[in-house]
């Protein structure tokens, strides 16, 4: 995907509320800019990092701008918007690029994103039908907690993951595929394990799934101010939780 303006760039002062940062512009000047992003942001979020914003050209929204990748102080491009991680996996999907994941076709019918389904009424980021005609209900989670070259999923404990998970290993007992697939937004991460550390019962909850059938892939990431795009297949660690 290609952001549709330049990305600005800004040097963070802090990111409180979840939702906010305040940032210093390179004219010097302080402004609040919008933290698209829910979770802990580990190594995103460090006072003085340099980041990279969104301009909405709206001068009447309360933020204008938001807040879309950081640079750690190695250099690495860091994608903190969670929503950018859905479209490159989706257009990496279109493309072909997970061959297990190939639509039968384009057709609404067929490759839809943000369909209801599941006994506790979840939107799935990515429904399709595959070559076999088999339908196929992919959950897409953003990694960007790096350790020792590794990605980490989730950051923080979360409760609406794990509800993520049972809702796949539940359309996987009714007959359907259920995936999980992590979409890397940090170009230092070279495979992704479920954080046991971190969320014990995600990480519990995922192995479990994977023994009920539930696939697991993840995807790197090309990262630039212009464009965000996944390139390869990663290894997903299940054993080393």
């Amino acid at each position: 995907m290609q952001f549709n303006k330049p990305l600005q760039r800004f040097t963070l002062v802090k990111r409180y509320k979840r939702f906010l940062a305040d940032v210093i512009a390179a004219d010097g000047s302080t402004l609040t800019i919008h933290c698209p992003n829910t979770g802990a942001m580990t190594g995103c979020a460090e006072p003085g990092m340099s980041l990279y914003a969104s301009d909405s050209g709206n001068p009447k929204r309360k933020y204008r701008y938001t807040w879309e990748l950081s640079e750690s102080a190695d250099g690495n491009l860091i994608c903190v918007n969670t929503q950018r991680a859905n479209e490159v996996a989706a257009e990496a999907i279109q493309a072909g690029l997970i061959k297990a994941l190939t639509p039968l076709d384009l057709s609404a019918e067929n490759f839809s994103r943000e369909r209801r389904y599941g006994e506790q009424n979840s939107r799935i980021d990515i429904f399709l039908r595959d070559q076999q005609n088999r339908p196929s209900f992919i959950e897409v989670k953003s990694v960007t907690l790096l350790q020792d070259g590794r990605g980490y999923f989730p950051d923080t404990v979360s409760q609406r993951a794990l509800k993520h998970v049972q809702e796949l290993q539940h359309v996987v007992q009714q007959g359907a595929r259920g995936i999980m697939l992590y979409q890397v937004m940090h170009s230092a991460i070279d495979s992704v394990t479920p954080a046991a550390h971190i969320d014990a019962n995600y990480a519990a909850a995922l192995q479990q799934a994977h023994r009920a059938g539930v696939e697991c892939y993840a995807l790197n990431c090309y990262l630039t101010p212009q464009q965000l795009t996944a390139q390869k297949l990663l290894p997903v660690m299940l054993d080393n939780a």
